[in-house]
């Protein structure tokens, strides 16, 4: 008699068979020395054995509000009162680093050590602390908007509870809210502490406590709520660390045991209403306590990641693997020969108020450029402007000049997703010509209105004030005009076809331009001589809603 195979079991089985797409290894410079010469081992290692991602440790905490920098601070502007820069010499070049991986397809993601047993996630201070150092390796730019670090994610380690008894999940959840709202659309990835005890303890038989009772030991004892992270996520990484050893002595149960980290994982995401963020655990390529790794402790760990329900693995650590050559076979027999993700390229230019944003220039090493479809996020703010679309150039209307962040993704036909991001600056809208008038003489002054194509045909307002920039007023929701409202202002917004000035109110042209005139009458207001006079504009769509405004514009009154 034969009897039924489970279906769920069967479909397991054959996940676990199928390479994955999805397949890391954690770079630790601090532990092992200077590795910028070793990139190009690194690059090459990946490579060979269908590595996608490297996850390079850049800074790791060591008490309330200070930290070691394992990078070569290239954005110059590591402030001392942070911590130490490579204080031995370990630690690696990163943007020479990025480079490298980028050029091979390899995506490199930062890892951060963010809390220690002498600073716990309830620190507020050092929370803030960790959010500052995130964005110096976030807000770092060269002169042509490229990021210094072009990171492709960001992970958080020791993102818990350590060596406490007071673990407060609600803190670390909250400090995670805060990662994911100043990250944006770039990849949060977290490593999750996979306690053994918490999952199979405390007879280690394989026969695993539930899901409610895991999910609540780990919540209660190191602050880590699986279900309550899943929505902030991008992955989350169980770090299911087992070899030969006391605890589990057998293939099947070291895969059993990745197996449901995996699963229990993805129950997480599932039971958050976020059932498609990836998950990979975490394997072990060291040996410690007591436990040898070999490759088939390796193989279990992989192919029990991948059967339960894990979108990959990454391999803890780098370095040891290069010293057990042996260790490479088993983790490359479950990769997808090559580097599979999309390479994200963007372009943004914004020499008005209108943006172009192109991601024409994006590829996929194994995959036509044909099968790729990007999104934009034209402000950086974590919303997309755009669905998914093919590559192509697009372009929007910026609100206001100054400094921006535009923010891209670009997603091949098997679901991966790759983002990255560009810094630009968008040019002043507005002219005043001449600059200067003699209140005695009189004369004739040009305000020309410049926003761009993506402008045409929006309603415009020239407005103007003796009173100073600062702080100006807010244009719809979130529009910062810097013309602090007085008479004037209402004079000018009141008669904006007459009296001294003429096309202060009109529509953009299809080019996104206008110009007004103002025409100052002799003598009559020569009184006013001294005063600062600042010019800008306020516009909404066609549809009455706020679209654009100007910087401030001085004219000078003698």
């Amino acid at each position: 008699m034969i009897r039924a195979f489970p279906v769920c079991l069967f479909a397991a089985a054959l996940a676990a068979q199928a390479p994955s797409s999805d397949v890391s290894v954690g770079v630790f410079p601090f532990l092992v020395g200077n590795m910028t010469p070793r990139i190009g081992e690194i690059v090459t290692n990946c490579q060979t054995h269908g590595i996608d991602t490297v996850y390079v440790s850049v800074f790791r905490a060591t008490g309330p509000m200070t930290g070691d920098l394992w990078v070569t601070d290239s954005a110059g502007d590591w402030q001392a009162s942070w911590g130490n820069v490579r204080s031995t010499g370990a630690g690696i070049d990163l943007p020479l680093l990025i480079a490298n991986c980028h050029a091979a397809n390899i995506r490199v993601v930062g890892v951060m050590k963010c809390f220690a047993d002498t600073v716990q996630p309830d620190n507020l201070a050092h929370r803030q602390y960790l959010l500052d150092v995130i964005d110096y390796f976030l807000d770092a730019w060269t002169v042509t908007g490229q990021p210094i670090y072009d990171l492709d994610g960001i992970a958080l380690d020791y993102v818990r509870y350590v060596g406490s008894s007071g673990a407060v999940a609600q803190n670390v959840t909250d400090f995670v809210s805060d990662v994911r709202e100043l990250v944006g659309p770039l990849s949060l990835h977290a490593y999750l502490l996979a306690n053994r005890y918490s999952f199979d303890g405390p007879v280690y038989n394989s026969n695993f406590n539930s899901y409610s009772s895991v999910r609540s030991s780990l919540s209660s004892q190191y602050g880590q709520d699986w279900q309550a992270l899943a929505p902030l996520l991008d992955v989350l990484m169980p770090m299911a660390y087992t070899a030969d050893g006391s605890i589990y002595n057998s293939y099947g149960a070291h895969q059993a045991y990745v197996a449901k980290t995996a699963e229990y994982a993805r129950l997480a995401c599932t039971l958050a209403g976020v059932p498609g963020r990836r998950v990979c655990p975490v394997v072990k390529t060291y040996s410690s306590s007591g436990e040898t790794t070999t490759p088939a402790t390796i193989d279990a760990s992989i192919t029990g990641a991948l059967l339960g329900g894990g979108d990959g693995y990454q391999s803890f650590r780098y370095d040891l693997q290069v010293q057990n050559p042996s260790w490479w076979p088993p983790m490359a027999a479950h990769a997808v020969p090559g580097c599979n993700w999309p390479k994200p390229v963007l372009t943004a230019t914004s020499p008005k108020l209108t943006l172009t944003a192109d991601a024409t220039l994006s590829t996929d090493l194994d995959q036509s450029n044909a099968s790729l479809l990007s999104r934009f996020d034209f402000d950086g703010d974590g919303s997309f402007e755009t669905p998914w679309a093919p590559l192509s150039a697009t372009t929007s209307l910026v609100g206001f000049p100054g400094a921006k962040v535009a923010m891209m993704q670009v997603q091949d036909a098997d679901g991966h997703v790759a983002t990255t991001r560009r810094r630009f600056v968008a040019g002043s809208p507005i002219t005043v010509f001449p600059a200067a008038l003699n209140t005695a003489a009189g004369g004739a002054v040009q305000i020309w209105l410049d926003a761009g194509p993506a402008a045409a045909g929006h309603t415009y307002l020239v407005i103007a004030t003796l009173s100073g920039t600062a702080p100006g007023f807010t244009w719809g929701a979130d529009l910062p005009v810097p013309i602090n409202v007085d008479a004037v202002t209402t004079y000018f917004a009141g008669n904006p076809n007459g009296g001294l000035i003429s096309n202060g109110l009109g529509t953009f042209d299809g080019q996104g331009r206008a110009a007004a005139s103002l025409l100052w009458p002799p003598q009559v207001l020569s009184f006013l001589a001294g005063f600062p006079m600042h010019w800008s504009f306020v516009a909404q769509d066609q549809i009455g809603q706020a679209s654009c405004v100007g910087d401030a514009r001085l004219l000078t009154l003698y």
